[in-house]
């Protein structure tokens, strides 16, 4: 489907064997053409003709190995893009294979075709409204976070929040900042968990001092076990916050919302941190000067 980028020069075909109850893969894609145009994507085994054209030999012929009960596997990756689908109805890859009915000529004109096998694939989207922690209904603008999965991956949108790739570090994801509404989105995430941080907390509001975590959860049919209608393959969406009770996601727009709280007035300062430090100094003296008075107040009364 238009949601789905041909990763290009990814094709790659094996021969697969049994040999003793072991599955053995040798790789023969040197033995096929590819072309991708369009979207469309083309795998042909290599034939070769005498001067008139005739068919002499199958490339398939020539792979040491091969026999009745061998298998071809043909195996290439694609990437969700700015056009994915984001909930229902999700992207879909369609493949079939062409044969020659006749083994007396090259292919042309007298074919069939297997039926078409479909697989489908899901994408979310995340929607994040900060609020005042006493009062859920004002809502904050300019709070800014960053986002990362479960491998420490940033991630990186475009200006419509659409998910455009990961970064390693921290600085190399993109700013996510709440706007007039209190809101933002990321467009275009798997199901898995991810760690909001807040890195830029709104005027006069504290900084949050540990991260969101979000678990989103899809219940999907991702491989060939489906009927073929979307709604049969994604059944249940939902994510929870901070392990906290799961909240239903819309299935239409694969949206999963999370609210983030702040709150206004002085932050105490860490434990072990400079603020208890400047305490334990300013005490020290103190106690240092109402030692020196008493001691004085001892002596001049004697």
């Amino acid at each position: 489907s238009s949601g789905l980028t041909y990763n290009n020069s990814t094709v790659a075909v094996y021969l697969e064997n049994k040999v003793d109850s072991e599955v053995v893969r040798t790789p023969i894609t040197n033995y096929f053409n590819v072309v991708y145009e369009e979207n469309n994507l083309t795998i042909s085994c290599l034939v070769t003709t005498d001067e008139d054209g005739s068919v002499t030999d199958s490339g398939l012929k020539k792979i040491a190995g091969i026999t009745s009960s061998s298998k071809i596997v043909v195996e290439y990756t694609a990437k969700l893009n700015a056009s994915a689908v984001i909930g229902l109805d999700g992207n879909t890859n369609k493949v079939y294979l062409e044969f020659s009915n006749n083994p007396n000529v090259g292919g042309e004109g007298e074919t069939g075709k297997t039926p078409i096998d479909k697989v489908i694939v899901f994408t979310y989207e995340l929607d994040v409204k900060k609020v005042d922690g006493e009062d859920k209904t004002t809502t904050l603008k300019d709070a800014e976070f960053k986002l990362h999965n479960a491998s420490n991956k940033w991630v990186i949108v475009d200006t419509e929040g659409k998910v455009t790739g990961w970064a390693d570090t921290e600085d190399g994801g993109s700013t996510l900042k709440s706007d007039e509404n209190g809101l933002f989105n990321v467009i275009g995430l798997d199901d898995g968990t991810y760690y909001l941080k807040e890195t830029k907390a709104p005027d006069g509001y504290n900084l949050l001092n540990s991260e969101i975590k979000l678990d989103i959860t899809a219940t999907t049919a991702n491989g060939q076990t489906w009927s073929g209608t979307a709604s049969d393959a994604l059944t249940a969406l939902k994510i929870s916050v901070n392990n906290g009770d799961e909240i239903e996601g819309t299935l239409s727009t694969g949206i999963v919302g999370a609210t983030v709280e702040n709150n206004q007035g002085a932050t105490l300062p860490s434990t072990g941190g400079m603020g208890t430090r400047i305490f334990y100094a300013v005490g020290a003296v103190l106690m240092i000067g109402a030692a020196v008075i008493l001691i004085t107040r001892k002596r001049s009364a004697k």
